[in-house]
């Protein structure tokens, strides 16, 4: 993809010389030999200019080389940038083509701040999800291929074996079903082996994508790589686009092979036309489609899993985590669990601090931050905080705050995090919608000041749980705002605290009055108490890998439980 015509030092052209160019000045538009890069070094107006070699320069793609700084119209610098348009436009284009536009922004300060280096390394990890996929594709193609092969012998066997019992009047027949499965088999192998070359040719054009986004990010400037990345995101959209059709498109259906041996064959051979049936069988994918970016470790599946009764839940104690012990008692009223099983407990004790464990239970670190009163997962890499008057986004990775909300009113409420939204609640009055990326008010639902005192709350497939510590309920609402139901029973559920569901859509809440965690089933009108004499203020479930997590309160101890 790289560029290979040979370009000449602009300066000596403007001299009727030729010299072969050996640098480019992106600035200038031009290239530079050997001579002219030492004047043009030296200038007071050129000297910042980020002048690159010609044998790099010619690394980039056509469409990133043929952005100019001047326009190509009037001649004059961009100096603007127009974003109804996409385009960078100079003075004498304000005044034509872009009159009624509004918003007009100052180009060099838009090149700034459009903080390029994320959106590169979020196309590269696109690629990189892309190429992920694409291996763990190819794995589960072959290994379907295999169990073919597989089946194919044990059907094979199954033929041989009723035939030993018959006579020769089955050897035509034999012969007839061997081909057909064959056939059969050589179609599937034939659409396995087409998916596997277009999965190999889309990897080859991911890494070749993947090379030109490094190129530009060494080599171009800032507004090359900036006007360039809409096209380099289309066809990082497009080969995302085309591993998520293999989803909708059937192409990752298990295929089986089926053989039906007929129960007439050793009973009357005359009346048999055929020895068995062979016919392709149809199931859900094996493979989970992993994507890192959004913000949100997601896996994309066919179908929601079967739902099972709370009766027949069963949780099982695996393992136990002790936290680090801080100079204060430990008082853990909140916790997560990302995907990559990272765990993060508020501490909201006279320690204030955010303790993070790692999936074995090492300490991975501790972040001093007061007022820490619940904790969700945002993705693999970040966690956003609830404190009296913000939240707070914390980078797990450097244990660093990337953003901070400020909230209009002081809150003691729970924070939870779905569909790019955090989700925490104003004590009687409403359930707030905030995006973290910007911290903008996305809606709020009216509670009719049903939420008075401490609440938690949780999101899961389109519904908000919200529970109350001082009506002692369990309420489900709808996002749109609807009622769905409330759970209320001192007797099971007291004073509740923090509340998780399971990919079952079975609601598991801390019942901090009868120290006790309770399991309510999805639709409202059962529950059952799992684990009782624990008092537990914070937990939260693993759906993928069906783990829930209880922080003991006023101790330093983490219970881990399996669900089943």
């Amino acid at each position: 993809m790289a560029t290979s015509i040979t370009f000449t030092c602009g300066v000596c052209d403007s001299q009727h010389f030729t010299k072969d160019a050996e640098h480019w000045c992106p600035e200038c538009d031009e290239g530079l030999c050997p001579n002219c890069l030492i004047f043009h070094n030296s200038s007071k107006f050129s000297r910042d200019h980020g002048v690159i070699s010609m044998e790099n320069y010619k690394r980039l793609p056509q469409y990133i080389t043929s952005i100019r700084q001047h326009c190509p119209d009037h001649d004059r610098k961009n100096q603007n940038y127009c974003p109804s348009h996409a385009v960078p436009c100079c003075p004498f284009c304000i005044s034509t083509s872009h009159s009624e536009c509004k918003g007009l922004q100052v180009l060099e300060e838009v090149v700034k701040t459009s903080e390029l280096s994320s959106h590169f390394e979020d196309m590269k990890q696109t690629l990189k999800d892309v190429e992920n996929n694409i291996k763990r594709i190819k794995i589960d193609r072959e290994g379907n291929l295999k169990s073919i092969q597989e089946q194919r012998n044990k059907f094979q066997s199954e033929i041989k074996q009723v035939r030993q019992q018959i006579n020769s009047h089955l050897d035509k027949l034999e012969r007839q079903a061997l081909e057909n499965i064959k056939a059969t088999e050589d179609k599937v192998k034939h659409q396995v082996e087409t998916l596997l070359s277009k999965l190999s040719r889309s990897s080859r054009e991911g890494k070749d994508l993947e090379n030109i986004i490094s190129a530009m990010t060494d080599y171009a400037s800032d507004l090359q790589r900036f006007l360039g990345k809409k096209q380099i995101e289309s066809e990082v959209a497009k080969s995302e686009r085309y591993i998520n059709s293999l989803v909708e498109d059937g192409s990752l259906q298990q295929v089986s092979l089926n053989c039906s041996i007929d129960s007439n064959v050793s009973g009357i051979l005359s009346s048999i036309s055929s020895f068995c049936t062979i016919s392709t069988e149809l199931s859900n994918p094996n493979i989970l489609l992993m994507k890192e970016k959004e913000k949100q470790a997601q896996i994309m599946t066919v179908q929601p899993p079967a739902q099972t009764s709370i009766h027949d839940t069963k949780i099982q104690l695996i393992q136990t985590f002790t936290l680090p012990k801080g100079r204060n008692p430990t008082y853990i009223i909140g916790c997560t669990i990302n995907q990559s099983g990272k765990m993060v407990f508020a501490d909201y004790s006279d320690n204030q601090r955010l303790i993070i464990l790692n999936a074995d239970g090492s300490v991975d670190g501790e972040i001093q931050l007061p007022d820490s009163f619940d904790v969700t997962s945002i993705d693999n890499r970040s966690v956003a905080i609830i404190q009296r008057e913000k939240i707070q986004v914390i980078d797990l990775s450097s244990n660093r705050i990337k953003k901070t909300i400020k909230l209009n009113n002081r809150v003691k409420s729970g924070i939870s995090y779905g569909q790019h939204t955090l989700f925490y609640c104003e004590p009687g009055k409403n359930i707030h919608m905030l995006k973290p990326t910007d911290g903008s008010h996305q809606n709020s639902i009216d509670i009719n000041n049903e939420a008075k005192g401490t609440n938690y709350v949780a999101f899961h497939q389109n519904n908000l749980y919200l529970t109350n510590e001082t009506n002692h309920t369990v309420t489900c609402y709808k996002v749109s705002g609807e009622k769905v139901w409330e759970f209320r029973d001192e007797t099971v559920i007291c004073s509740p605290r923090a509340v998780s569901c399971d990919k079952y859509s079975n609601v598991y809440v801390a019942s901090r009055g009868n120290n006790s965690i309770v399991v309510i089933s999805p639709d409202g009108t059962q529950s059952r108490t799992l684990i009782s004499q624990t008092m537990v203020f914070a937990i939260d479930v693993d759906k993928e890998r069906n783990i829930l997590i209880a922080a003991v309160f006023a101790s330093n101890t983490v219970n881990i439980y399996k669900i089943d």
